[in-house]
């Protein structure tokens, strides 16, 4: 069942942020700690692309040249969309079109979403 950004969007950070580690292969200690290396990484590797495109667009390029294990596959894309709330199951064929084609997007916002927060 789709339930409010406020719901998923949680869901959304403690899964990417699941896949952060520090220099020596450890969960940071802290969703804070997690959020500033997380953006640590993302600067060492895209530092150049984000002073030409900007945090955004470099932070999508990052996403999709698998930077994190997160789900790539459409499919997957959809499985993780239903499990975390963000649509209905048995979304219909032009909701699936739409959540995949926005999904890098979306994951760039959640990131974002993060360091404004922290």
């Amino acid at each position: 069942m789709k339930v409010h950004h406020t719901k998923y969007k949680p869901l959304y950070e403690a899964y990417i942020l699941q896949f952060v580690e520090d220099e020596n292969g450890n969960q940071p200690p802290s969703k804070a700690a997690s959020v500033e290396r997380l953006y640590q990484r993302i600067w060492k590797e895209k530092g150049w692309q984000i002073e030409r495109d900007g945090i955004r667009v470099a932070i999508i390029d990052w996403l999709q040249g698998i930077a994190l294990p997160i789900a790539v596959y459409n499919d997957d894309i959809i499985d993780l969309a239903i499990d975390f709330g963000s649509i209905d199951e048995n979304p219909s064929d032009k909701l699936k079109e739409r959540v995949v084609e926005n999904y890098w997007s979306f994951m760039a916002n959640i990131i974002l979403g993060m360091k404004r927060e922290a």
